[in-house]
């Protein structure tokens, strides 16, 4: 192959690009190679060349046998290239692609014969030696002394320390290889002669004519060779032309009905599997894979100038002063003065270094398109600088690191920023070009004034919103010509006010604004330059002036001049100038005020609510938000529990006591904020105009200028928020897997463990509950075993027993889904200890975690990787990878990452933001451990790290392990670059981060040093063995040459602690002199590498802490879910009594200890007097037992109360609101509630029943909204001491109260001994639920079976119009109600003219009651012709219907035809429509359980709380009786 062929390659061709995917010129190379290497072909040239050479040569005496074989050669040409032809067919779609179409057309799809695979070994093969080449160029091995003086005494960049050379420079070295590419550039137009002579049959002889590649190899003696022998000669020899054909341009696939993958599938498909032209360039393109990914357009991905170098380390330098400045601001709000997000705590923009820094690293990123983990590791010596010390100091001078690893990382996002903002500002800089007429379609449209205007405003533009103020200005002053252009372009609309200043100068409104005293232009060069334009006066009143503009389209004086303020106001409000200073001026004075809405008054009502910290706000300042503050803020304004308005006037006007009259002091205070900002534009004057100038200004700001800033302050504030939980969850995320993996004592340095992992808390089954799965040192599974126990003598212990005498396991991890892991825990010590008491074996037991094996079990990859093994089997081969490798496992689970609990506020930012946070996470710890290259071909569950290598992705890192196999493997880092897996500025950043195991060539492979380095590690090595380099005068230099850094595998083997005695800093310093750089960090680094070369350099590992352990098995958090503060309730259901204690179960499966003197405040001689089995108890945390894994609970009353009463104080506490939190409104509305409370509660009962709940009316509903139907809740009764209330779900949405009343009381504290419901007795509350409450809901039910049932809000008609939609959003409010009770009536009736208008007869259905939930309505229709319903309200009792007075009937059916017989008697429908409106019988009032409106109480109950819509039901729908529908 030829080198121009090896250098495309090396420059961003990839062998997995498919035929049609090629550039015309990358396809003709392509083909000449496909020739070239054609096998057949090759042997035939190569046998006709070997008779040549013999001297068996076809005499010209036999002309006839001449001419068959050249026309068998013919022949032969023309059919390999018909098979060139079709094989370029097939290769427009690879392997994978094929069985995609398969899939797709459902038929099969052959794969070529010849498979690019085989062919590029057979590449490899032939240009070892002149890729070879190319990689000593590459990495700077192959250059002689001459080269190394050369390169010694010309200046180093920090970029470029050696790793390759000029390409000029390596032509000149290399002429042979010159001469060859020039060759192949010169058969550029043979491909037309060479189809001519196929497509004519017998070839034409060229007579005289010498042409073609022999010709111009023997142009100095062609005139003494005849024209029969130079026949002969290109009959035996070739005319140099046979593969002139290879070319010619790709072959038109459209023009052969070869469909593209876009033709055959989904282009969401082909994204998912990254198989588009994007993903294509990518993958070949010679830039990090991340850096295009992040690059919006191709301009984003050029090397900056060194005049933009500059620029962007102003511009950078810029935001981090702002930064910096906010980072300050903000830490007077924080109560951890140093928090972790902090970045650049080095910066001193004052000293040089710093900034020096700031720009080797910001070139790094943009002219070199080095990563972050590159330059961490091996270009430190630009931001960390050395101290001078004494010449004669043989003491390391100290250094000082200016920038970390995060600052870096920053500075990667910064250069993107000022990219984007690069980008921007030449956009409109070609836009104003084109304005002045530089177009070839454009003429000169904008004035000179204008130019020069928006030339000034771009220069000194320094963020991006500048930039689109200066757009923004330009397309509305010249709105009509760049519509225009614009016209024949898709894409969105730019200016919101596209033709308003175009409509200005039609109606004269421009003109006339220029009467206003002062333009809006000069405005702004008052605030630069104060006093600069003075304020023209006019003598003529405005309301004379406008006179002028009436006509047609301004009808009055009036209207003129409102249109004329309207325009000006609308120049203030577009000139880039002011709102420069308007913007700036927010930042400095910016507040917010926060009040809540009616629906946040009601639900933010204690300090646990995520909003409740700043319900109230007053003018806290926008650089005073911190964290996620501004998100969780913006979260509740856009649930509408919060109200949120910007704000400059400083004012806080809302009354403590008066909140309806909040409305207005939002509209007063933005108006105040407006005159604010106007009077900082200095526009005042003493003319006839001052007035209506004022209301201007006045204007432009409130209705222009504030609004878009106040949107832009948000969008900043939001962003802001979203960076910090992002950069929390990296921290997070980066944290849980920068651990190395657990070892033991008899382990080697390079060994993986091998892990037995007991996973417990699976579902019951005939295996058992308890899994025991080994892995080997790699990964992969070697048995798998179930138990049920693990207990003395069970046959899970003698399994676990059986492998550890085995040897198979060196650590033991145990791991589950419920707190019964604890004791499985204590089980599998036990065995263990035995064992090792026995055997003297070293064997470690741990807690694993589990959160990705959790998300990874049941996932589609695990399914797909391990068929064979169940979901717990899979979930513990998850546990022991995660121990072995965690980075592997979490980069494995993809996008399903993001489902770990991260950051409480992470569900509020977007997942790929959060996604970007966790892969530069597993960036930095992948590439700080480094990855076994090899390792990934015979492993395939390890290689989702590939993607996060400094310089890979996805795409490339899919190129490179489809060129490695379990057969073919790497055997160095050269085969990179010698097989094309990689281009070059790729190589250079993955290189050191890829290690090659077994590394068979050089033993520098295998560890984390760069090749750019390895001479400095040969050196190092034959100085710490102190003898002379004797290859070094051997012109052969074989074995250098087979063993290059053979002393350094002697070092590493036999002696590393011959390195300590290296004088390091001396070697630096001489390197210093030469290379111009300082790389004592290097040389530490390598001494490091080579002393340790299987270290991990992530800190050892430690078992889960209890805590850890806790939130592993139960969810709960220490500190968050349960505190030891004596303030933190729980629900819990009591599992076992005992004499002196109870134990009670949390929902989360953690257990509580109750002692009898934590039962009740009086005396208690028992616990089962008070508490029995399946009790739900309200209780406080007293104590977290972390080493029994329990908690201590009390169920006393004054333990309760004060727990609740920490909600109910007068003045919330400090440390749970914000700063600036309005404490005053705050008291004065708890003072409001706790006297309404009085008024309505004398006092909280407790009642000693497993229902109970101290609850509210309308908290029992949304208690009861997420239960099921016919759940109930004892609850205090508003009705006083003597009374209690039930309420029981009827249905969604639909909640019964019903009043009990208590008699015989013994005391007025104490439960009575029997209650009445109306007129029915019960002798305790199990008999009233059992005999009153669930008979009702058993009849309800019956009532649905019916097939005159009909629900209104689960009609498959309605199916399109949810609730929501038809409603509005759900506010608790009366109107809402109202409007449900209006669509459900709607709806009724609706479907009972359908019914009858098909029948033509009477109609009639039965439905729940939502006035008063628990009863029924029976609505009748007579006549199709009927205006209306008649409708009727039957009461469900709990053994009967009752319908009207004296109407009772046992089941549905009975009340049915009731309801018919009543309706067919005349004389009772006359009765009953005299006694009845239309709205239905009313049943008896009784007492209300809550003192509320409605019918509630009595045995009636009231209204729904409407919290939670219908859920459709299976009702039928049909017809009953004759005449009846």
């Amino acid at each position: 192959m030829s080198d121009a062929s090896e250098i495309n390659e090396l420059d961003g061709l990839s062998p997995e690009r498919s035929y049609g995917e090629y550039s015309d010129e990358e396809a003709d190379s392509r083909d000449t190679r496909h020739h070239q290497y054609s096998s057949d072909e090759d042997e035939e040239e190569e046998d006709d060349a070997d008779m040549q050479n013999d001297g068996f040569v076809v005499d010209d005496d036999e002309p006839d046998e001449e001419e068959e074989r050249r026309r068998r050669r013919r022949e032969k040409r023309k059919k390999k290239r018909r098979l060139l032809e079709q094989e370029a067919e097939q290769d427009m779609l690879d392997d994978e692609d094929l069985a995609l179409v398969a899939e797709n057309t459902y038929g099969e799809v052959k794969a070529p014969r010849l498979k690019r695979l085989k062919r590029g070994r057979a590449r490899r093969a032939m240009d070892d030696d002149e890729l070879q080449a190319e990689l000593d160029d590459l990495t700077g091995t192959g250059a002689n002394e001459a080269e190394a003086d050369e390169f010694a005494t010309r200046p180093v960049r920090h970029d470029d320390l050696g790793l390759f050379d000029n390409e000029m420079d390596e032509l000149d070295q290399d002429d042979f290889r010159a001469a060859r590419r020039a060759e192949r550039m010169g058969h550029a137009d043979t491909s037309t002669e060479y189809a001519d002579e196929l497509d004519e049959g017998p070839r034409v002889h060229p007579g005289a004519e010498r042409t073609g590649a022999m010709a111009s190899f023997l142009s100095e003696g062609l005139d003494a060779i005849d024209d029969d022998t130079w026949l002969e000669l290109q009959e035996i020899f070739g005319t140099g032309e046979e593969y002139a054909f290879a070319m010619e341009p790709p072959i038109d696939q459209d023009a052969m009905g070869v469909k593209a993958l876009e033709d055959v599938f989904e282009p969401a498909e082909l994204e998912a599997k990254m198989m588009t032209q994007r993903d294509e360039e990518i993958r070949t393109t010679d830039i990090p894979e991340r850096m295009q990914m992040r690059a919006a357009s191709s301009d984003m991905l050029r090397p900056l100038s060194e005049e933009e170098i500059e620029e962007e380390t102003t511009w950078v330098m810029r935001q981090l002063n702002v930064r910096l400045a906010r980072q300050e601001a903000q830490r007077e709000h924080r109560r951890e003065k140093d928090t972790d997000d902090d970045v650049f705590k080095q910066a001193d923009f004052a000293n040089e270094q710093f900034v020096a820094a700031v720009l080797s690293v910001l070139k790094l990123l943009s002219q070199d398109f080095f990563e972050v983990p590159f330059i961490v590791k091996h270009r430190r010596e630009v931001f960390v600088t050395t101290e001078s010390v004494d010449p004669g100091s043989v003491e390391e001078p100290p250094t000082h690191e200016w920038l970390t690893e995060d600052d870096i990382w920053q500075l990667y996002d910064y250069d993107l920023q000022f990219r984007g903002f690069l980008s921007a500002r030449r956009s409109v800089q070609n836009t104003v070009r084109r304005l002045c007429g530089e177009g070839a379609d454009s003429e000169r449209v904008i004035s000179a004034d204008d130019e020069l205007y928006a030339s000034q405003m771009l220069s000194t533009a320094e963020t991006v919103e500048n930039i689109s103020d200066v757009s923004e200005w330009l397309h509305a002053r010249y709105a009509s010509v760049i519509q225009k252009w614009t016209q024949s372009q898709a894409g969105p609309k730019r200016a919101r006010n596209v033709g308003l200043w175009e409509q200005a100068r039609r109606n004269g409104t421009e003109e006339f604004a220029k009467r206003f005293g002062i333009t809006a232009q000069q405005i702004g060069d008052n605030i630069r330059d104060p006093d600069r334009h003075a304020v023209d006066a006019d003598a003529e009143p405005p309301e004379e002036a406008a006179r002028r503009l009436v006509g047609t389209e301004l009808a009055s004086p009036e209207l003129a001049l409102r249109a004329a303020k309207a325009t000006y106001a609308h120049m203030i409000a577009l000139d880039p100038q002011i709102r420069r200073f308007v913007r700036q001026f927010c930042v400095d004075n910016a507040g917010v005020i926060v009040r809540p809405t009616e629906r946040g008054l009601r639900e933010i009502t204690h300090e646990e609510h995520p909003a409740f910290a700043f319900k109230f706000l007053k003018q806290k300042p926008v650089t005073a938000f911190v964290g996620a503050q501004f998100m969780e803020l913006q979260r509740a304004v856009n649930e509408g529990l919060l109200r949120m308005q910007f704000s400059v006037s400083g004012k806080y006007r809302f009354s403590s006591k008066d909140m309806s009259r909040d409305d207005a002091v939002f509209t007063a205070d933005r108006d105040e904020s407006a005159r604010l900002v106007a009077m900082q534009l200095s526009v005042a004057g003493s003319d006839l105009w001052e007035s209506a100038r004022s209301e201007a200004v006045t204007a432009a700001m409130r209705d222009h200028v504030l609004p878009q800033i106040w949107r832009e302050t948000a969008q900043r504030l939001q962003q802001q928020a979203s960076e910090y939980v992002a950069a929390a969850c990296q921290r997070e995320i980066e944290q849980r897997i920068n651990m190395a993996p657990p070892r033991t004592e008899r382990m080697r340095p390079e060994e993986q463990p091998r892990i037995a992992v007991v996973g417990s808390g699976f579902a019951a089954s005939a295996r058992g509950t308890l899994r025991i799965v080994v892995v080997d040192e790699h990964g992969d599974v070697t048995e798998t075993h179930a138990a049920d126990s693990l207990r003395d003598g069970s046959n899970g212990a003698a399994t676990l027993l059986a492998i550890l005498a085995r040897q198979a396991a060196d650590i033991v991890a145990v791991s589950g889904l419920a707190m019964a892991t604890r004791r499985v825990h204590d089980d599998v010590r036990t065995v263990v200890d035995s064992h090792c008491a026995r055997s003297g074996d070293d064997v470690m037991v741990t807690y694993a975690n589990d959160e990705a094996a959790r998300v990874w079990w049941d996932s589609a990859a695990a399914c797909a990787e391990l068929p064979s093994l169940g979901r717990e089997e899979r979930y513990c081969v998850a546990v022991a990878r995660t121990l072995q490798d965690a980075p592997a496992v979490y980069a494995g689970l993809g996008r399903d990452v993001l489902q770990l609990a991260l950051h409480p506020a992470q569900r509020n930012v977007e997942n790929t933001v959060l996604m970007a946070a966790v892969e530069r996470a597993l960036v930095n710890v992948i590439n700080r451990v480094g990855v076994d290259i090899n390792g990934l071909a015979l492993h395939a569950h390890k290689r989702a790290v590939l993607a996060y290598v400094s310089g890979l992705g996805p795409r490339k890192a899919h190129a490179i392990l489809s060129g490695i196999t379990p057969d073919h493997l790497l055997e160095s880092r050269s085969d990179l670059v010698t097989q094309r897996l990689c281009t070059r500025t790729v190589f250079v950043n993955c290189v050191s981060f890829l290690r090659v195991h077994p590394s068979v060539v050089d033993v520098l492979d295998g560890t984390r040093i760069h090749p750019e380095d390895y001479d400095l590690a040969r050196k190092m090595a034959v100085d710490a063995l102190d003898i002379e380099d004797d290859d070094a005068d051997d012109p052969r230099a074989k074995r250098k040459r087979d063993k290059p850094s053979r002393y350094v595998s002697e070092v590493m083997r036999r002696s590393p602690e011959r390195l300590d005695e290296l004088d390091l800093v001396k070697y630096a310093d001489e390197l210093k002199k030469i290379m111009h750089v300082y790389k004592l960090g290097t040389l530490k680094f390598i001494k490091h590498e080579l002393q340790n070369p299987h270290a991990d350099p992530r800190p050892s590992f430690e078992p889960p802490s209890p805590e850890q352990v806790l939130q592993m098995l139960t969810g709960e958090r220490v500190g968050e879910t349960l505190r030891e503060d004596g303030l933190t309730m729980v629900s819990a259901t009591v599992v076992r009594v005992q004499p002196r204690f109870a134990i009670a179960r949390l929902d989360s499966g953690l257990e509580g200890f109750i002692g009898v003197a934590n039962i009740a405040d009086y005396r208690v001689e028992e616990a089962s007097d008070e508490l029995s089995p399946g009790q739900t108890v309200a209780a406080v945390v007293k104590r977290i037992d972390l080493d029994r894994m329990s908690l201590d609970l009390s169920l006393r009353r004054s333990d309760i109360d004060a727990a609740c009463a920490s909600n109910r104080e007068p003045v919330p506490d400090s440390s749970h609101v914000d700063p600036f939190f309005d404490l005053d409104t705050e008291t004065a509305l708890r003072e409001r509630a706790r006297a309404q409370q009085r008024q309505s509660t004398a006092r909280l009962r407790t009642v000693p029943h497993p229902l109970f709940k101290p609850l509210s009316g309308r908290e029992a509903e949304q208690y009861l909204a997420a239960r099921p139907r016919g759940d109930c809740v004892i609850r205090p009764s508003s009705r006083g001491p003597d009374h209690i209330a039930i309420t029981w779900k009827v249905g969604d949405g639909l909640f019964q109260h019903i009043d009990v009343r208590e008699e015989n009381k013994p005391h007025a504290a104490a439960l009575g001994l029997s209650f009445t419901v109306g007129d029915l007795s019960y002798s305790d509350l199990d008999e009233l639920i059992a005999l009153h409450v669930d008979p009702i809901a058993r009849r309800l039910d019956e009532v649905r079976r019916s097939p005159k049932f009909y629900d209104p809000e689960s009609d498959p008609l309605y199916a399109s119009e949810p609730l929501a939609d038809v409603l509005g959003a759900n506010d608790y409010s009366a109107e809402y109600r109202e409007r449900r009770l209006a669509l459900w009536e709607k709806r009724v009736a609706r479907h009972l003219d359908t019914l009858a208008q098909s029948t033509g007869r009477g109609a009639y259905c039965v439905s729940l009651s939502l006035a008063k939930p628990g009863a029924l309505v029976l609505a009748f229709k007579p006549t199709p012709t009927h205006r209306g319903i008649i409708k009727w309200t039957a009461r469900v009792e709990p053994n009967e219907f009752k319908l009207g007075e004296r109407g009772r009937y046992p089941d549905i059916a009975g009340l049915i035809n009731g309801f018919k017989m009543m309706q067919t008697k005349p004389q009772q429908s006359s009765r009953s429509s005299a006694s009845r409106s239309s709205q239905g019988a009313n049943p008896p009032s009784g007492s209300s359980s809550d003192g509320r409106s409605g019918g509630r109480g009595g045995r009636w109950g009231g209204t729904s709380s409407w919290g939670a819509q219908q859920q459709p039901s299976s009702a039928q729908w049909g017809s009953a009786g004759s005449g009846w529908n």
